[in-house]
């Protein structure tokens, strides 16, 4: 059974508003600030608790190591910090292309890439913050935060 072609546009129309209004979703959860990494290990930190200050006190982290791992902790902040206002921006510009644009126009596709260079690049920079911090941290310290990471991956993935 097909379609009537006269109904096409309108069909596509839907989908297109549907999925800027499921990434506008995604875009605004991942750019809250009590998500502060999104990749949570399997108890998630409590009320006004931020996940850097929970992995921390999960780790039992040293003031010494504290100090080591600052330098690190600063520059991943700002990198994050970026990558979610690309994110939210591009998520704006996939609105505003499909209030504007035919489906399939290149400010949509052009948006839709930003969206997933960014999100990719913010997965990218979160696991190599995680192997940065791993040398800082002693053996036991160091598995746990893999142990971690490699739940979060795949809860995330799983839905």
């Amino acid at each position: 059974m097909s379609m009537p072609h006269r109904l096409r546009p309108l069909f596509w129309t839907a989908i297109a508003v549907a999925l800027s209004a499921a990434t506008a979703w995604v875009v605004a959860r991942s750019a809250m600030p009590d998500h502060h990494h999104s990749h949570a290990p399997a108890s998630s930190p409590d009320a006004g608790e931020t996940f850097h200050d929970w992995l921390h006190a999960r780790l039992e982290i040293t003031p010494e190591q504290e100090a080591r791992l600052a330098a690190i902790e600063v520059a991943y902040a700002d990198q994050r910090k970026e990558l979610l206002q690309r994110i939210q921006q591009a998520g704006q510009d996939l609105s505003a292309a499909l209030a504007r644009t035919p489906v399939g126009g290149e400010a949509l596709n052009e948006a839709l890439a930003t969206i997933h260079d960014a999100q990719g690049e913010l997965q990218r920079v979160t696991i190599e913050h995680f192997l940065k911090m791993r040398e800082h941290l002693s053996p036991e310290q160091s598995q746990r935060l893999l142990q971690w990471t490699r739940e979060s991956i795949t809860l995330h993935d799983g839905h």
